[in-house]
């Protein structure tokens, strides 16, 4: 490779988001191994995985609707009800698991479908109209189980959504870890290697110039939503079959997880920039935060003090990379 491509490419390198949150991420973990001999042991490391797996898939769901300079604040609601209905699905409906995977799933879709017209159509903020789907939602979920928890029974027909929950593959790693790596190929896929992800980041980049250029946008708003919604609804019952019981409030605050780790990742909030490795990479950020601090004995609230901080500390160092770029 000439020594100008060379150069290009480091300047690249050095420019991008990616490493922007890779650094920190290096830094941190590296503090959190010299504080604690437990941070880097092999089981550790895999936990950590396991417990940031349905965080990630939520937020490269995400990722897509902030990239489409929208924001939706009813996932966490999704993932809610999402537990509940499969759970009900399962034992009371008495409908096989893959068969409530699905519905559950299509339900999801829907939901997003809704969000993504009522913001479109409606002409309402994407704030305003998925902060009264994230009521709405959880009022629905409160009035079809009562306020009460929905538990699946040892001999529920369950394996299959157990498998995809519980399962460990290679004798050590966990099939959620499996489902992230899976739904972050097929986000890589859609978002940087297909038109409509490239239709994803026009929109979100200038709205007006993409409808010139003949872009549907609000199509590609409303289904960027309904990606957002999926991901929140095939969470939703991962997590029913991992724990096997769901309380009608899981998932309550979600959303904050969510859209934080697509921010730490390099997703701009006006829209038009961000990448899946960078949402991958936030979120780890914020999981081996959270890891390393319990680890030293950190209290909660300090861990979300600590969170927040972050998040800030991202949205300020990107709005500087925009200004030189500028």
């Amino acid at each position: 490779m000439p020594e100008s491509s060379l150069k290009k490419a480091a300047s690249r390198l050095l420019r991008s988001r990616e490493l922007g949150v890779f650094i920190p991420l290096l830094l941190i973990s590296i503090f959190f191994a010299y504080q604690s001999p437990v941070f880097l042991m092999e089981q550790n490391l895999l936990n950590l995985l396991r417990q940031i797996s349905l965080l990630g898939v939520m937020a490269i769901g995400a990722t897509f609707v902030l990239i489409a300079s929208e924001v939706d604040l009813s996932v966490g609601s999704v993932y809610g009800l999402s537990g509940i209905v499969a759970g009900l699905l399962i034992t009371q409906a008495g409908l096989p698991d893959y068969a409530a995977l699905g519905l559950v799933i299509v339900l999801g879709f829907a939901i997003g479908l809704a969000n993504g017209a009522v913001t479109v159509f409606g002409r309402i903020p994407s704030f305003i109209a998925t902060l009264g789907s994230l009521y709405l939602i959880r009022g629905l979920t409160l009035v079809i189980t009562g306020g009460q928890p929905v538990t699946l029974e040892a001999d529920a027909n369950a394996d299959w959504l157990r498998y995809i929950a519980q399962g460990i593959v290679f004798g050590k790693v966990s099939m959620q870890v499996v489902l992230l790596i899976v739904v972050a190929l097929i986000g890589y896929v859609l978002l940087h290697r297909s038109r409509f992800g490239f239709e994803i980041f026009a929109v979100g980049g200038n709205e007006k110039a993409a409808e010139v250029i003949g872009i549907r946008t609000g199509k590609v708003k409303i289904f960027a939503f309904a990606i957002a919604s999926l991901t929140g609804a095939l969470c939703g019952a991962v997590n029913f079959g991992f724990i096997e019981s769901v309380q009608p409030t899981n998932g309550q605050g979600l959303e904050l997880d969510v859209i934080a780790a697509v921010i730490i990742g390099g997703t701009r909030l006006g829209g038009g920039q961000g990448s899946i490795l960078g949402t991958l990479l936030g979120v780890l950020l914020i999981g081996v935060l959270r890891n390393g601090l319990v680890l030293l004995g950190v209290s909660a609230f300090w861990q979300t003090a600590t969170i927040g901080a972050v998040v800030i500390l991202a949205a300020l160092a990107s709005a500087m990379l925009n200004r030189k770029r500028t």
